[in-house]
């Protein structure tokens, strides 16, 4: 947090800033002549006052993105998870105050001037963000908000050029705050969470908006319009729909699990098929004799234990599976191009890092012995995918939501461009 990272954040956000005796100020007059409607009077952005916000963020016992914690207050960027609207304006800007000795009281609203100074900060730091189709709504919208009829139902609006910024951005913020220090805040913030949820049907969590997060994808893909062309193959409906909510998700354990069941809708049959090449080599082996009963046997082995397999599991071995459809469908030369020109650091993270919440073993993916490699990344995928979809309790490791998403984010550039292979691999030329 520097004065000169949120002076480019705000320019970033917002070009209409000049410097002035009182501050950083918007030049809103040309906007009020332009269009003859009536502009918001903002407060420019003192020098004092970023020297107060830097000072008060330093203060902060902990911080990062999506959390501020301070000895008798904190505060949480929040992210709605369903259709009904902000959460923010459902509420206003109405506070909730509990009883006892140590009263906590929260209120869900626009953040405060340091959290919305640190994500501008943030932006200037990440300068990807920028890239994205997104930032073009937001400078749309940046011109939008400074009309006084702008979003008159916002009984939280602040005008000040960084109460200004947070509009912009669409930030909302959960305060909780108490007369005693505490430690526990987050666990407060997530049961306040909980409360509404229960009682109004409205979701939200503790998190940094992913459009504010870096999307290092960009890197691999062409994401200007102009480089687009047309489709060269045809896909697999299916998949390709497990695929687009991977995409859309902001959420990492569905994104995760996404991408997996692009693997999995080929479970079955690349299982039946390796049962097939199996029985086919055994009976064409040249030792193989139709007259021998220890050789028809065999064969019946093969079978019959596959199908006890799938009876004990209710399917196909799915560790089996997963590694079979790595070894038809993936290439590790490519995938390890991807995770390379997505960010340099995964393979070697990859190599030195077991996934804590899951008991998922390392995968060096530069090893010689492509099986090995093949059979390391499908124990690591399936361990992950397990610790996502069973909860038990007492059970260790065990993934918890929200609390493992840093470690669970850093497995999904593994299984989704994994998934890609496999839904391009099966394309029909057009």
């Amino acid at each position: 947090m520097s004065r000169e990272s949120l002076r480019k954040g705000l320019y970033l956000l917002m070009r209409d800033l000049e410097d002035t005796e009182a501050g950083l100020a918007l030049r809103v007059s040309a906007l009020a002549a332009s269009s003859g409607r009536a502009v918001r009077e903002i407060e420019p952005l003192a020098e004092e006052t970023i020297e107060e916000v830097i000072d008060a963020l330093k203060a902060a016992t902990s911080n990062t993105a999506s959390a501020f914690h301070w000895r008798e207050r904190a505060e949480f960027t929040i992210i709605p998870l369903n259709a009904y609207g902000p959460l923010e304006r459902y509420l206003g800007a109405a506070e909730f105050t509990g009883q006892g000795d140590n009263p906590v009281t929260f209120k869900v609203g626009r953040p405060s001037r340091e959290v919305a100074a640190y994500i501008l900060c943030h932006i200037a730091h990440n300068p990807e963000i920028v890239k994205q189709p997104r930032w073009r709504n937001m400078r749309v919208r940046a011109r939008g908000v400074l009309y006084s009829d702008y979003g008159n139902s916002d009984t939280d609006r602040d005008d000040t050029v960084l109460g200004v910024a947070a509009e912009i951005l669409g930030l909302a913020a959960l305060r909780v705050s108490s007369s005693k220090p505490r430690s526990d805040y987050e666990t407060l913030a997530n049961s306040f969470l909980f409360h509404v949820a229960y009682n109004t049907d409205m979701v939200a969590r503790i998190g940094l908006d992913p459009f504010l997060e870096v999307r290092r994808i960009q890197r691999v893909r062409r994401s200007a319009r102009g480089a687009l062309d047309t489709p060269r193959q045809t896909y697999t409906s299916d998949v390709v729909h497990h695929y687009m909510m991977g995409v859309a998700a902001e959420i990492p354990l569905l994104e995760y699990l996404s991408y997996y069941h692009v693997a999995e809708h080929y479970f079955e049959k690349v299982f039946n098929d390796d049962l097939v090449e199996q029985v086919r080599r055994g009976i064409t082996d040249p030792s193989f004799s139709v007259r021998r009963a220890r050789d028809v046997q065999a064969i019946i082995r093969i079978v019959t234990k596959a199908q006890r397999q799938v009876k004990e599991e209710g399917g196909v071995n799915e560790q089996r599976a997963l590694q079979l459809v790595i070894e038809r469908f993936v290439n590790i030369t490519r995938l390890v191009n991807d995770l390379n020109t997505y960010d340099g650091t995964l393979i070697e993270y990859y190599k030195n890092n077991e996934v804590p919440f899951a008991g998922a073993g390392k995968v060096d993916l530069e090893l010689a012995d492509e099986d090995a490699i093949r059979s390391s990344l499908a124990k690591r995928i399936y361990k992950v995918r397990n610790s996502l979809v069973h909860a038990k309790e007492g059970e260790i490791p065990k993934y918890a939501p929200f609390a493992h998403d840093a470690e669970l984010s850093q497995e999904i550039p593994l299984m989704r461009f994994t998934a890609e292979q496999v839904i391009i691999s099966h394309g029909k030329v057009l």
